[in-house]
């Protein structure tokens, strides 16, 4: 992963117009949170909190994250981090009760993607990197 920093308020300022990435690091069992949208700016919410308001490129959508002590969040207090998306791969397996699954995930650093996929699913997967 290359250049990454938190999601911030004068972060989002200074990137008003352009396009940013962004992403959570989540475990391989959590649902994915990441895409790339152009900034339009920030609002105040209902309740005083800062919200982003922005148009999704692709992927998930931004205009879902809260400001928590300065930094902008996903569910369950995961921060969302701004910068070149990490190497993002889907894995497809049949699990023991013969139902098909699918799961997108972030390979831990210097892992390779399948064997951490196999580790996770306890099957054969097919892995394939999608971002």
């Amino acid at each position: 992963m290359s250049q990454e920093q938190l999601l911030t308020a004068d972060y989002i300022d200074s990137q008003i117009g352009n396009v940013i990435e962004y992403y959570i690091r989540w475990d391989f069992e959590e649902d994915p949170f990441f895409g790339k949208a152009r900034i339009k700016g920030l609002v105040d919410d209902d309740f005083g909190k800062l919200k982003i308001i922005c148009d999704v490129i692709e992927g998930s959508d931004l205009e879902l994250a809260y400001e928590e002590e300065e930094v902008f969040m996903f569910s369950d207090n995961h921060p969302i981090y701004a910068g070149t998306l990490p190497e993002i791969y889907s894995a497809n397996w049949v699990s023991t009760d013969g139902k098909k699954k699918k799961q997108i995930f972030i390979s831990p650093p210097n892992e390779n993607a399948k064997e951490f996929a196999i580790a996770q699913t306890n099957s054969k997967v097919v892995v394939k990197r999608i971002y």
